[in-house]
């Protein structure tokens, strides 16, 4: 991994870690959300929303921290986002989106 830290590089790997809000219980982190393929996108550039390479993952275990690995062809962009969104319905977790701008 080249640079996991800010501020985010073009075409240079990006790890973060983010908290879900429980859909139930508002005020509140969900603890192990269940993360599905589908439930994460990325727009690069205005791009159309598109699945990440790799799937985030609670980690640590059973706890409310959510780390997202973003691969470097996932950072070839100059600004965009990743949505969080769960496909079940009612959601377990609220939707969250990142917006992500990277430096040269």
């Amino acid at each position: 991994m080249a640079a996991p830290w800010n501020p985010p590089k073009r075409a240079e790997d990006l790890e973060i870690v983010v908290g879900l809000l429980d859909w139930n219980n508002p005020g509140r982190f969900k603890v192990s959300p269940t993360l599905a393929a589908g439930d994460v996108k990325i727009s690069k550039d205005g791009g159309a929303e598109a699945n990440l390479a790799t799937l985030p993952v609670v980690e640590p275990a059973a706890s409310t921290g959510v780390k997202m690995v973003l691969s470097a062809t996932d950072m070839t962009m100059d600004k965009g986002y990743v949505l969080f969104k769960d496909q079940t319905d009612p959601p377990e977790w609220c939707d969250l989106k990142i917006p992500i701008v990277t430096t040269q």
